[in-house]
């Protein structure tokens, strides 16, 4: 109980403390439900600029995010469900292509992005799949189908 409290007050007067060393604006994040037909896919963003409005275009695999920015020195990163759009990416900030760092990790691809304009900020995330998520259960449907057609042509020979 001793450290748990004394780890407290320590983590309060660091906190009190603490500077963004080298970063002027601090990150907001944010959490988008996105609607891909049937499902919701959250897409998550964390930046240190005013993220208003994030869209989803199916027919383009593309993500819209709009934001707004007073200051330079604009940092993004967003988190996209590889299930909603995934594949290669191919990203636009303001009309502009870009290749920003892009980090896979399973099911989640992070894109980090970095910008030095300020007011409207437009960035645009294209995917090559849509809802990938079905090709994990083609195999499965794909062996019941042949092992359906085995069962049938042995009992035919029967």
């Amino acid at each position: 109980m001793v450290v748990v409290a004394s780890s407290m007050v320590f983590s309060s007067q660091a906190l009190g403390q603490f500077q963004f060393h080298g970063l002027n604006h601090p990150g907001i994040k944010w959490m988008w439900p996105v609607k891909a037909d049937q499902y919701t896919f959250n897409v998550n963003t964390t930046t240190n600029y005013d993220m208003q409005n994030v869209t989803f275009n199916k027919d383009a695999k593309t993500l819209t995010f709009l934001g707004n920015s007073s200051h330079t020195e604009n940092i993004a990163e967003i988190e996209i469900p590889s299930n909603l759009i995934g594949g290669n990416y191919t990203i636009y900030q303001d009309g502009k292509q870009i290749t920003p760092i892009v980090l896979r990790n399973g099911n989640l691809t992070t894109v980090i992005l970095k910008s030095n304009d300020t007011g409207s900020l437009r960035t645009d995330i294209s995917g090559t799949t849509y809802l990938p998520e079905f090709s994990g259960i083609a195999p499965a449907i794909m062996a019941a189908s042949f092992g359906l057609l085995f069962l049938t042509l042995r009992h035919r020979q029967i």
